[in-house]
């Protein structure tokens, strides 16, 4: 197995995007689709990290309004913020970081110096390590066969409260047994406006990487980046068996 105890300056990336409490969560959602970011560090007026903010938290927080899916409340980010949020500081290793992400169930850990963010690890940055490393094991190894679907035809409120539900970022798209898109928090974060009942197709992502079971992670890893998703859907004689997310490449870390 590869070696990743190289410090996490490394693979972090920065600056980090941050907004300040007292900031509202409409201001939040913004920013996550101005910044492309799926989290916001929360920060002080001296720009000490005092939480963290995701897409997820606001999903959570959603109001659900006559004539569209769900609307995002008008409240400030410390309010429903994840506090403390987690970090580490420039020489940690990034094994650790990883170890610390499965154990935790997160997507990112915060690179801080004096209580101050300096980077921030996703888990699209340990793909990058991966990749980097050419690491040859299967991506069946890492894949999970809990595979979540919904159909391209099935209304988009139907899609929130599945992805709520099963603890997913992201859902598969079928038409027929065939993949044809992700709807993830990104998608259903923009679709909220919508009438409940538009169809998932006309909202869901169709960048979609679909890979064969014997495929190395190490390759898998650099294909994902190049075509900017973050889950890569397995498939083999029978079909797609499983699904591999940013959590999984932290497996191979630990």
């Amino acid at each position: 197995m590869a070696n990743f105890e190289m410090p996490a300056t490394e693979y972090m990336t920065s600056p980090v995007e941050t907004i300040h409490i007292g900031e509202s969560l409409v201001a939040a959602d913004a920013m996550f689709t101005e910044q492309g970011v799926s989290a916001l560090g929360v920060v002080n007026d001296a720009g000490e990290l005092k939480g963290v903010v995701s897409r997820t938290d606001i999903l959570h927080a959603a109001v659900f309004s006559h004539g569209v899916t769900f609307r995002v409340p008008d409240r400030p980010v410390e309010e429903i913020m994840q506090s403390p949020a987690l970090q580490v500081q420039r020489d940690a290793p990034v094994a650790e970081v990883a170890k610390m992400m499965l154990k935790k169930h997160v997507h990112r850990i915060f690179v801080t110096s004096a209580g101050k963010p300096v980077g921030v690890i996703s888990t699209r940055d340990l793909m990058r390590a991966v990749g980097e490393k050419r690491i040859k094991t299967p991506i069946s190894e890492i894949a999970s066969g809990s595979v979540v679907k919904i159909k391209a035809d099935d209304p988009i409120a139907m899609a929130v409260d599945r992805l709520d539900l099963s603890n997913k970022h992201g859902l598969v798209v079928v038409e027929g047994d065939f993949p044809v898109g992700i709807f993830d928090q990104a998608c259903a974060l923009q679709a909220r406006r919508l009438a409940p009942t538009t169809a998932v197709e006309n909202v869901m992502n169709v960048c979609i990487l679909i890979l064969p079971d014997a495929m190395g992670l190490g390759r898998a890893a650099v294909q994902a980046l190049a075509m900017n998703v973050r889950r890569i859907l397995i498939e083999n004689d029978r079909g797609v068996t499983g699904i591999v997310g940013g959590l999984d490449f932290a497996r191979v870390m630990k």
